[in-house]
């Protein structure tokens, strides 16, 4: 914003007013700078973090239910044989 248009403001909205919106837009413009410059780049990286996370995450839960799978046919057979040396017996 240049001073011409701080005058025009100043001049419209009055003193006070025009003062606090020049300190408002100041501020948005260092912290919109500040996200740019620092924020944007850290964002950037945990959402790329999150992305390797998730697809870590779909892998192991296809290798859980995979284990998962082979330890309930380990348990029916188990059962199986258990059925079968109970009828041996009783």
């Amino acid at each position: 914003m240049d001073l011409t248009a701080m005058g025009s403001l100043i001049g419209s909205v009055g003193f006070p007013i025009g003062l606090a919106l020049i300190i408002i837009y100041g501020v948005y413009r260092g912290f919109k700078a500040l996200c740019d410059k620092f924020f944007k780049p850290i964002l950037d990286e945990f959402l790329k973090l999150l992305s390797t996370i998730t697809e870590n995450n779909k892998v192991l839960v296809e290798t859980n239910a995979s284990f998962v799978g082979n330890i309930n046919t380990k348990m029916e057979d188990i059962e199986q044989k258990v059925d079968r040396i109970m009828e041996k017996l009783g």
